[in-house]
């Protein structure tokens, strides 16, 4: 029998949970497979669909109370619960031998399945999304050098060495888990997202008629996905401000921690060339992302080695090139140099960010159209079919 544990799964329509609908899909070609996640509705502003996914998967839903995800205290009761009643779960239904794979939401659920893997004796499979506690020193929740953050490391070192195999999403990531887990056996394992298969460019397609807004010659540059305290949306506004450029507008549509704070800034600060659309549900993600010229991607410092952004993908089929604002040498920016798909700066060259800003108009279009094209010949390597069979 194989297992996914995940707090996300269908029918939610955020990326992580797509991302595990996918994976359990291809594994019922093989096997048997079961669900252990959270309660749908995981992002309220999201259209969920309610209809059975397939017979052939077995799905678990664990129960919560409401609990907001954006406010911290909230949402570290929610992963407690979480884990607890997951924990509960396997020790249930999952028997010895069994293939597990879980993800690293919930977070506290990779220090349980520590214990419950001696008392179980069943496969472990780690996907790390997120690799904690280093994930909360960019976000300024922990000091590296304080004794509670060598704490922490140190027992989730341990539990992660409790697996039989763990699943990274890219180089840089893989990197930054063998030096964490030293001297550790077992496969290390990268296999990146992908792309969805509805994602590709549309011809003759007017941002303005699916936006709402007239944006007539004009360059638009476009965020969609999580609006997290991770992201750096609100350091990226606050350099556009600052362009004198006024033939780029900043579209931004997504939900999450900073919602609020991205729409306050806009209304308080009268910023005219930059407009929060909120969500989108998740049936127009190929019509949201085919609104723009350029897809923007934005992770605060110190992320290297932490994530890649699943929006990545799916930029690349739809043929937009990425504008990358973040750590040197982390994958998306490995991924603008190898194909040429784009362009790439870390916070620390504000001065060239602004200087590319001004430099953006349809006279440029050509160099905007030619990594356009390599983007649609990058994202070749990111197909989901090819991607899911290395699970």
């Amino acid at each position: 029998m194989n297992w996914i544990v995940s707090e996300l799964f269908y029918p939610d329509e955020v990326s992580s949970a797509k991302i595990l609908t996918d994976i359990a899909l291809k594994k019922i070609s093989n096997s048997e497979v079961s669900i252990i996640c959270g309660p749908p509705g995981y992002e309220e502003a999201y259209n969920i669909e309610h209809r059975k996914i397939t017979s052939q998967i077995n799905i678990y839903k664990i129960k919560l109370p409401k609990l907001n995800k954006n406010y911290l205290f909230q949402r570290l009761i929610r992963l407690l619960l979480l884990t607890l009643q997951m924990s509960w779960k396997i020790l249930l239904k999952v028997k010895d031998n069994d293939k597990v794979l879980i993800t690293t939401n919930p977070t506290f659920l990779i220090l349980a399945l520590w214990g419950l893997k001696k008392i179980k004796r069943f496969k472990l499979e780690i996907l790390v999304h997120d690799i904690f506690p280093e994930n909360l020193v960019p976000a300024g929740l922990i000091k590296k050098n304080s004794f509670r953050y060598k704490v922490l490391n140190k027992i989730y070192n341990s539990a992660y060495k409790n697996a039989d195999r763990i699943i990274v999403l890219g180089e840089d990531m893989k990197l930054l888990m063998v030096e964490k887990l030293n001297c550790f056996s077992n496969p290390i394992d990268i296999i990146p997202n992908w792309s969805d298969d509805e994602i590709m460019p549309i011809s003759n397609f007017f941002p303005s008629d699916y936006l709402g807004v007239a944006f007539k010659d004009k360059i638009v540059l476009g965020f969609a996905g999580n609006l997290g305290r991770l992201q750096g949306v609100i350091e990226f506004i606050e350099i556009f401000k600052t362009s004198q450029n006024p033939d780029i507008v900043l579209v931004i549509i997504g939900d999450g921690a900073v919602r609020s704070s991205v729409q306050k800034k806009i209304d308080l600060e009268k910023i005219r060339n930059v407009f929060y659309l909120g969500p989108r549900p998740r049936s127009e993600q190929n019509l949201f992302l085919n609104a723009c010229h350029i897809g923007l991607i934005t992770l605060i410092h110190g992320m290297k080695g932490l994530g890649v952004p699943s929006k990545t993908y799916n930029l690349m089929a739809a043929g937009k090139p990425i504008f990358y604002i973040g750590d040197k040498f982390s994958e998306v920016d490995s991924y603008i140099n190898k194909y040429d798909c784009g362009w790439s700066f870390d916070w620390d060259s504000q001065s060239e960010i602004k200087d590319f800003l001004n430099s953006l108009s349809f006279k440029y279009f050509d160099q905007i159209l030619l990594k356009s094209s390599n983007s649609i010949i990058a994202s070749e390597n990111f197909k989901k079919g090819k991607i899911l069979e290395l699970f």
